[in-house]
């Protein structure tokens, strides 16, 4: 039996946020080599690996409104404009897997994917779990969904991935940012907090703080929070570090003890 370990490539890290549709190839490339070292090294591990949307969907998103639902005479533009965003930066993602021969398919969130009220309600993940058993590494991402109560929602890749974990299973989900984990007292950035879990949480939520620029879908401390609950409620254990630290995603694919804030319950 294999290791299913789940990755998120945040958009903070995988483009630079602070300029509309700008990708941070040279990252993107070292992130997928440091991926596919990995799982030659292990054999046994079973990936699927999300990334959020950064600087591409998260301005027509906030533009049109549409995590917040269907409102207005042009909803439906939203909707168009922050799936095609979010799908472009998948495919850059996906060739630069390719490219490091992993074997990667992208994944619509909006195609198989229904929200209610935001939440999802129903998704098909056959072809995930078919790709992941087969050797082949699924990629989803953050994306719009049309929702049965309001219309459009957003799907962060934290809520997606935090389904596909409870619905398949994980043995473990990795975050990858800028940030080396969890401040406790940023923007100082000068301790780190090592380990959260439910009982901690409620101080460390006093320390957490938004995203520095535009981000529709919460910032670190959606993060927290919705690894925190699939702590508490699986056992599932999340790892936030740094992406930007060659080497780092790698050796936390190996399960190797890297600097980065553990959640676990």
């Amino acid at each position: 039996m294999g290791e299913l370990v789940l990755v998120k490539l945040g958009g903070s890290l995988i483009t630079d946020k602070s300029r509309l549709e700008s990708p941070r190839m040279d990252v993107i490339k070292r992130l997928a080599a440091e991926v596919h070292s990995a799982c030659e090294e292990r054999e046994d591990l079973e990936l699927v690996l999300g990334h959020g949307g950064g600087s591409f969907p998260h301005r027509p998103a906030e533009n049109y409104g549409t995590g917040k639902g269907m409102k207005g005479a042009h909803a439906c533009r939203g909707i168009a404009l922050v799936q095609d965003a979010a799908s472009r930066l998948n495919r850059m993602v996906v060739g630069a897997l390719i490219e490091a021969d992993e074997n990667a398919v992208s994944i619509q969130p909006s195609a198989c994917m229904v929200t209610e009220n935001g939440a999802i309600s129903s998704a098909f993940l056959k072809p995930i779990q078919m790709a992941v058993k087969t050797g082949i590494t699924p990629v989803p991402y953050g994306d719009v969904a049309l929702d049965s109560k309001i219309g459009c929602s957003i799907i962060s890749t934290e809520r997606i991935l935090d389904f596909i974990a409870r619905e398949m299973g994980a043995s473990r989900l990795i975050i990858a940012g800028v940030e080396e984990g969890v401040w406790a007292d940023f923007p100082s950035r000068k301790k780190l907090v090592s380990e959260i879990t439910p009982d901690s949480f409620g101080e460390a939520r006093k320390s957490l703080a938004g995203s520095e620029s535009i981000d529709v879908t919460g910032g670190m401390l959606h993060k927290v929070e919705r690894t925190v609950a699939l702590a508490r409620d699986t056992g599932i254990s999340t790892r936030i570090i740094s992406g930007m630290e060659p080497g780092r995603l790698k050796d936390a694919l190996l399960g190797r003890n890297v600097p980065g804030t553990l959640i676990r319950r």
